[in-house]
């Protein structure tokens, strides 16, 4: 049995010298260049890292992939993956931390000031009066959470130290924490929308959710309310977002995931001053390649003894 681990910025070749200990009659490879990964995949069983159509059509004799990231959109919208009954599964859980505090993060950008604060520092301006008259803390406010899984519930744990009041919805709503007021399916999305001052969107991309967010939701918004999307571009609409910001029909919005990425620079978000953009970098943590190599490792045991379902198993029917 071969078990390859793809090309990577997070290190995940690291673990090669102690599963090798732990399992010598495996083998294992680490492919660092792109360029030779449709080489070194064709015999592999056990794939960790990422991959695209040509990789994929490549590789002969896959029963199992574990992906390096938490959305798997991209695994999916490869046609034959989707179709085969190969093992996939997700690194979910491993961002959740990192995102939650991102979303933390662009939102007090705004209410304390910060982006203004760095503009200034840049021009040598002292921005103090005209500031400190924007500032607003969270005291009292309301958050909306869309997307109750391991995000949107490590995002409501750090809500509370704010006392703010928090509102959330989940495709499959339960298992609701004391502090959070309510959890409601996605049928009260109108009700959150209406009700929140601060939006985040931390729902997975599944044909269910594409466009969730667009101009009549963005309509039921407070002209006041700063909305955040932290999981993937295409749930929000982005020039539906991009008129409500032009228009002030929404003070602020921040957005770390977009249709297309990189962003191309002709897009029109890039003007937007009441829009801080990121590049696709909330997941970021010193953390994530460890996280990612315990999943793996979890599953690689399981995998061996038969177990099934593996942690984090993608349902292809649900698309996460």
């Amino acid at each position: 049995m071969k078990v390859l681990i793809g090309p990577n910025d997070k290190g995940l070749e690291l673990a090669l010298p102690s599963l090798r200990e732990e399992y010598p009659r495996i083998e294992f490879a680490h492919c660092s260049a792109q360029s030779a990964l449709a080489a070194a995949i064709a015999d592999a069983e056990i794939y960790l890292g990422a991959l695209n159509h040509d990789t994929y059509l490549a590789a002969k004799r896959l029963t199992w992939i574990q992906a390096a990231s938490s959305g798997i959109d991209q695994y999916l919208a490869i046609h034959e993956l989707a179709a085969s009954d190969v093992l996939l599964t997700s690194a979910s859980g491993t961002h959740a931390a990192a995102l939650a505090e991102s979303a933390l993060g662009m939102i007090l950008a705004f209410t304390r000031g910060l982006r203004e604060a760095l503009v200034c520092q840049q021009r040598r301006e002292w921005g103090g009066r005209s500031i400190r008259s924007k500032l607003a803390e969270l005291t009292g406010s309301t958050f909306g959470i869309i997307g109750f899984g391991a995000v949107g519930r490590a995002l409501a744990k750090r809500v509370q130290a704010f006392d703010a009041r928090i509102l959330a919805l989940d495709l499959y709503p339960r298992d609701k924490p004391e502090y959070v007021a309510h959890l409601w399916g996605l049928d009260r999305l109108p009700d959150l929308l209406r009700e929140s001052d601060y939006v985040t969107v931390a729902v997975p991309f599944t044909p269910e959710t594409c466009g969730m967010i667009g101009a009549q939701q963005l309509a039921l918004m407070k002209p006041t309310a700063l909305l955040v999307g932290i999981s993937r571009g295409k749930i929000i609409d982005q020039k539906a977002l991009a008129q409500a910001l032009r228009e002030k029909r929404l003070a602020a919005a921040a957005l770390d995931v977009f249709d297309q990425e990189p962003l191309p620079a002709d897009n029109e978000l890039w003007g937007l001053e009441n829009l801080f953009i990121t590049p696709h970098i909330a997941g970021g943590t010193q953390l994530e390649g460890q996280y990612i190599l315990d999943i793996f490792h979890e599953n690689l045991g399981r995998f061996l003894r038969g177990e099934r379902p593996l942690r984090n198993q993608v349902d292809r029917r649900r698309g996460f």
